[in-house]
């Protein structure tokens, strides 16, 4: 089966190739996209919508936008239609077109300069939020605005939007902020925007930037007293435009404050200088706990005379969701009362900072007496670590939101309302009952101390009738919030919601923004269709029941593959794969690339097509016919199935999206199973066999690694590596792993029944799980947990090694995968009968066990494996000898990726090992090495292995002693050696021989310690 070349296509992809083509022509060097991947990816945001461009334009840098503007000022592309895109994480389809995407973030994300002593910055405008503020930490400065997509909203965006978030009560918005930009207009003039004072209106020469503001001027003088009476009285005032904002009270204009919060429909920003603030240096959280939400809000009145910077609140819903997330460990003691009849269902978060110590705990007292004499329950933090984690918490709820089993999803598009804070509770009351009688659930979360609460209504946007519910739902909250004298969009801007303008500037003030429209875009090229038509523009306003829906294309997918390929579906583009850091670990092929196509939303995104498309050709994943012979890609280009492919082969496989996605959507599973439904059409390269077979090969070079060790340094041997696309293949340790364990005195158990009748027999038993890399590849490791086992006063059976299937799977040989898996699993749950524990070495393989065969299990259920550092903070001894570091500098501990993000304790674990044993030891906050199993010895991606190797981890493993450096993961180990020049130990080895200088110094407690836990296996 070929599946058609192209998605729905857009009337105007002729004109605009034919403008890509001109732009190529004035040496533009940044990308041009046509592809559908790339297209598919700007067709959606976190909203509801979907509408595919005509062409995705990234420029390289200021120049690039240059460019941009000159060809568009040319008459013979005077059609050519443009939006402006930043972190894609608009709620409301902001940034979406059938026209010209023009997307910032890829490359136009510099810092151009910091002036400390103005306390100001220039960036271009695909800078990060977080970017900038991590780039001013060692100055203690900040950009005051805060959204909870710090990680990956851009200052562009946030300029598009006038976006704030928490805070904003005492810190305001982005316009707030901003000095000056840099826009450029479709007719080719370069604008200067700020604000310009009346003398210089009056007196200064004319030039482009002068005439624009004289002519706003003219606009607005003639419009004051609507302003002045119209706009709100509310810190989340009018946007879209801010009329207020930019006419001062002393005859002067400010150009920058009608761009900021115009979603890009003015002009395009070419450069951005805002101004910077001192970080508070004191700090805490106030978490107070409620029985119902109406207390919650009703609380913020009196809150507020504490003059707190922020009063962020959680739903019941939202509250429960938070107790199955990932960082709930962190804040349980702050988020939960001690006393269980005191059980909270909700929360308000208050921070409290101020300049000094002595001020920030006299008004914590304040605040916590008042607390008591009111009978409220609530905790104080002061602990850096655990704040930030409440924060993260409140962030990530948007997610959350999105991993409900239900098939009606909480969703964007009221979800901003602002209205008085003294009105809120008996708004929200109101706005509860107006859901109730539609009967859709949802769920609250947001700023109280401003009155903006972000509402989610619970819709199916795949059921035609959930669907007309937007509307509906939507002109009722309209006057709803009328009536409180409020605002339908208090955070983040109109979007498709440009509709109402009218009903909120009213009569008098919207031609004015019409007008305003005209000075800047006359012909309507930018953005059009969102806020306002210029007063000549042709087309209209589009209305939200107008935009096409991503939903509409999800229901074409039958229902019984939504359901088998959910996380594609249940990607709601929050955009926490976009994180800019390389110190975090989601999403490594996107950091290198900041190709959204290599991303978790990208992939998720490109597989819901595919469906689809399938759909449409009365196919399904599973039904695609297997050919005989199998076609050659060159041959059918044109495929579709090609670039969802090519996605699929940038993944690292690393499972952080399987647990930092808010929604857990698991690309390396859909991967899998991708890939087995490809090569049904599609040849495998030979590579792929003999990938996959690398843990059924592992004992044959086992047998005779001294030759393999020589083979693959042989010249021939590495042509033909080359030839394969294979590059730094790992070679066999010459013994291995089980040869030097036997060596040393343990048993390695020679078959199943030999290691579960030992196991059996002693309950101070500990089976340990060899793997292809600690049983063949190293010789140090499994010996080393050996000899940690028996230090803590237990015996280790090693089990006979078997494949474990993963390497399969990751190829998408899902039969022989399953065959594998299967084998090893009934192995495993028979020595499981002895309620002995089974511990894995490599934590990758472990997760594997636990996650991914789990379709093979019986009852299909985890295996209850454990993780080597869970077992040591489970079973270690209570008295274990300590010893005292052969160096005062601390070992540097990088954890796997898989493991540390499924298992977010795991750092701290290790640490408590470490401590035990006297041994200093610092985790190490990094991303991805960048080997990630086979990903990094296949040739085409050495470049990006190597990138983010150098991005991650060089830094910290440059600046210590290479005995200092500690690795969990095999392959973690091997990146450093091939790119670093040293191979980490495994942290147990640095244990192991800890115990080992102090043998003998306690064993009888170790002993004891053994008998004690024997029960507990």
């Amino acid at each position: 089966m070929i599946l058609p070349p192209t998605t729905p296509k857009s009337e105007n992809r002729s004109a605009a190739r034919v403008f890509a083509d001109a732009l190529r022509e004035e040496a533009f060097t940044g990308e041009i996209s046509t592809e559908v991947s790339s297209r598919l990816l700007a067709a959606t945001d976190n909203s509801i919508y979907q509408i595919m461009p005509a062409l995705v334009v990234f420029p390289r840098d200021g120049d690039d936008l240059d460019r941009i503007a000159a060809v568009a000022a040319r008459p013979e592309h005077h059609t050519i239609r443009f939006s402006p895109r930043g972190g894609g994480t608009g709620t409301n389809g902001q940034s979406l077109t059938e026209h010209v995407v023009i997307d910032t973030s890829r490359h136009t994300n510099r810092i151009l300069s910091i002036e400390l002593e103005r306390l100001r910055a220039t960036v271009e405008p695909g800078v990060v939020l977080a970017q900038l503020n991590s780039a001013l930490e060692d100055a203690d400065l900040f950009f005051p605005p805060s959204t909870s997509t710090a990680t990956r909203v851009t200052i562009g965006g946030m300029v598009g939007t006038d976006a704030c978030g928490k805070g904003s009560r005492v810190y305001g918005r982005t316009g707030d902020y901003i000095e000056s930009l840099e826009l450029l207009l479709p007719d080719g003039r370069q604008i200067t925007c700020r604000r310009y004072s009346a003398e210089e209106l009056d007196t200064s020469p004319d030039n482009a930037s002068l005439a624009l503001a004289r002519e706003v001027r003219n606009i607005l003088q003639g419009a004051e007293t609507g302003i002045r009476t119209q706009f709100p009285k509310l810190s989340r005032s009018l946007t879209g435009y801010n009329l207020r904002e930019a006419l001062g009270h002393d005859g002067s204009i400010d150009l920058a404050r009608l761009v900021t919060g115009a979603e890009g429909t003015l002009g395009l920003v070419r450069s951005i200088t805002v101004r910077l603030e001192h970080r508070p240096q004191h700090k805490a959280v106030v978490v107070i706990r409620y029985h119902n939400f109406d207390e919650a809000l009703r609380d913020a009145q009196w809150l507020l005379e504490s003059d707190p910077t922020a009063i962020e609140t959680l739903d019941h819903r939202l509250y429960g969701l938070a107790k199955r997330d990932e960082g709930w460990h962190l804040v349980a003691d702050a988020m939960q009362a001690d006393d269980a009849d005191n059980h909270a269902v909700t929360t308000n978060f208050v921070e409290i900072s101020a300049s000094t110590s002595g001020e920030l705990e006299t008004r914590l007292q304040e605040l916590a007496e008042r607390l008591r004499e009111r009978g409220s329950s609530h905790s104080i933090t002061r602990d850096p670590v655990q704040m930030a984690e409440l924060w993260n918490i409140r962030s990530r709820s948007v997610g959350m939101l999105g991993r409900t089993s239900d098939t009606r999803k909480p969703i964007p598009f009221v979800e901003d309302t602002v209205v008085p804070p003294e009105h809120l509770a008996d708004y929200i009351r109101e706005f509860c009952a107006l859901l109730d009688d539609h009967g859709v659930d949802y769920a609250m979360f947001g700023h109280v101390d401003v009155g903006c609460l972000h509402v989610r209504p619970a819709l199916d946007m795949a059921s035609p009738d959930d669907a007309r519910l937007v509307r509906s739902i939507s002109d009722e909250v309209v006057a709803l919030v009328k009536r409180y004298r409020g605002l339908l969009w208090g955070e983040h801007g109109k979007g498709f919601r440009g509709e109402y303008t009218r009903e909120f500037f009213g009569e008098s003030l919207y031609p004015v923004l019409g007008r305003i429209k005209a000075a800047f875009d006359p012909n309507n090229r930018m953005n059009p269709g969102k806020i306002v038509d210029p007063i000549a523009g042709a087309q209209g306003v589009i209305e939200i029941d107008q935009a096409p829906l991503r939903g509409e294309r999800d229901a074409r997918i039958g229902g019984t593959t939504r359901l088998a390929w959910n996380d594609a579906i249940a990607c709601n583009g929050n955009g926490v794969c976009f994180d800019w850091s390389f110190a975090n670990t989601i999403c490594p092929s996107y950091k290198v690339t900041r190709d959204r196509v290599h991303s978790p939303k990208g992939r998720a995104t490109l597989l819901r097509e595919w469906l689809k498309q399938l759909a449409d050709n009365d196919l399904t994943p599973s039904a695609i016919p297997s050919r005989r012979p199998r076609r050659r890609r060159a041959s059918h280009q044109e495929d579709f199935s090609h670039e969802v492919f090519d996605a699929m082969s940038g993944c690292l496989g690393c499972k952080a999206c399987a647990t930092q996605c808010p929604v857990h959507v698991d690309i390396p599973e859909m991967r899998s199973r991708f890939l087995e439904a490809y090569h049904r059409v599609y040849r495998r390269p030979l590579r792929d066999y003999a990938l996959a077979g690398t843990e059924l090969a592992a004992p044959w070079l086992g047998r005779a690694p001294a030759l393999g060790r020589v083979m693959l340094r042989n010249r021939g041997v590495q042509r033909c590596l080359k030839a394969f696309g294979i590059s730094d293949a790992p070679a066999p340790a010459s013994p291995g792993g089980l040869v030097v364990a036997k060596q040393h005195g343990y048993q390695v158990a020679r078959s199943w029944q030999q290691a579960k009748a030992r196991l059996a027999s002693s309950g101070s038993c500990v089976a340990l799980l060899p793997d292809a890399f600690t049983a063949y590849y190293e010789n140090e490791t499994l010996p080393a947990v050996c000899r940690l086992v028996e230090a803590n006063g237990y015996e280790p059976v090693v089990l006979p090694y078997r494949p474990s299937g993963k390497a399969l799977h990751v190829h998408g040989f899902m039969d022989g995968f399953r065959g594998t898996a299967g084998k090893l699993v009934s192995a495993l749950e028979s020595v499981l009968e002895t309620h002995r524990p089974v511990v894995a070495i490599e934590a990758s393989v472990g997760l594997f066990l636990r996650d991914e065969c789990r379709g093979v299990t019986t009852g299909k259920r985890p295996l209850p494996i454990w993780l080597l550092p869970e077992w040591l903070a489970r079973h270690s001894a209570a008295s274990a000898p300590t010893t005292t570091a052969l160096s005062d500098s601390p070992y540097h501990l990088f954890l796997h990726c898989t493991e540390k993000t499924a298992v977010p304790a795991v750092g701290n674990l290790w640490a408590e090992a470490f401590q035990q044993a006297g041994l200093p030891m610092q985790t190490v906050n990094s991303g991805c090495c960048g080997m990630a199993g086979a990903y990094g010895h296949q040739s085409e991606h050495y470049e990006r292995s190597h990138a983010l190797y150098n991005a991650s981890w060089a830094p910290t493993v440059n600046q210590q002693h290479p005995d200092r450096i500690l690795a969990t993961g095999f392959s973690c180990r091997s990146q450093t050696e091939r790119f670093g020049g040293i191979r980490p130990r495994h942290p147990a080895v640095a244990l192991a021989d800890a115990f080992k200088e102090n043998a003998g110094r306690a064993p009888a407690a170790n002993k004891r310690n053994a008998r004690d836990h024997a029960a507990s296996g």
